[in-house]
């Protein structure tokens, strides 16, 4: 599944690249607390009025700053190999994608069915396609020794700004043909047709 280190660029991300400590946030919006300050304005209520404290970041004025849940995981990168080609040291794209990695859930555990689907990573294309949304990842001492499931669900996007320093972080790259399995089946769960689309034949749609 992943290359000799011998092998492993260094210098570049590639589609599949494991990282290591990426922060993943719970977006939660009922728990989402927003910093801010004390309002000016008068009032007659026994807490203060909260103003959130705005920043600018890519000329918008309308950023502000909340506090959330996070947790680090191990990542794959999903962007596209040639949107993380650098350019003079720099990445061309405004940022890039990366699927948490989880560990493997109990009920597929317990299924001797499901768990060999899982790890077979079939092909989405096929008659009997497996698990569109998990991309299973088998143990690496770099992984701590652990099986786990790239969850397509699960992505959070990093500014570009972050390369090169996010090489440090890169940990394991997968081989050829695992990377295309890979991303078949990332763009099988993210682009597959509806069963209604399929009926009213809009495979193509062109």
């Amino acid at each position: 599944m992943f290359v000799e280190d011998t092998n492993m660029e260094l210098d570049c991300l590639r589609q599949g690249d494991i990282l290591k400590r990426i922060p993943f946030p719970l977006l939660a919006m009922g728990s989402l607390q927003v910093l801010g300050r004390i309002s000016s304005a008068a009032t007659e209520l026994s807490y203060p009025n909260i103003d959130a404290i705005l920043s600018t970041h890519r000329n918008d004025p309308n950023y502000f700053t909340g506090q959330v849940l996070m947790r680090l995981s191990f990542g794959a990168v999903i962007s596209q190999c040639c949107e993380l080609e650098p350019r003079n040291g720099k990445l061309i794209g405004s940022s890039f994608s990366i699927a948490r990695l989880i560990q493997v859930k109990d009920n597929i555990l317990a299924d001797s069915e499901k768990l060999a689907s899982l790890k077979a990573n079939r092909d989405p294309r096929s008659s009997a396609p497996g698990f569109f949304d998990y991309f299973y990842v088998e143990p690496h001492e770099r992984l701590d020794g652990k099986e786990w499931m790239v969850d397509y669900s699960q992505i959070v996007s990093l500014p570009k700004s972050e390369f090169p320093g996010i090489l440090a972080h890169k940990i394991l790259q997968m081989d050829d043909r695992s990377r295309v399995r890979f991303k078949m089946k990332l763009a099988a769960y993210l682009g597959r047709l509806t069963e209604e689309e399929t009926r009213d034949k809009l495979e193509e749609p062109w």
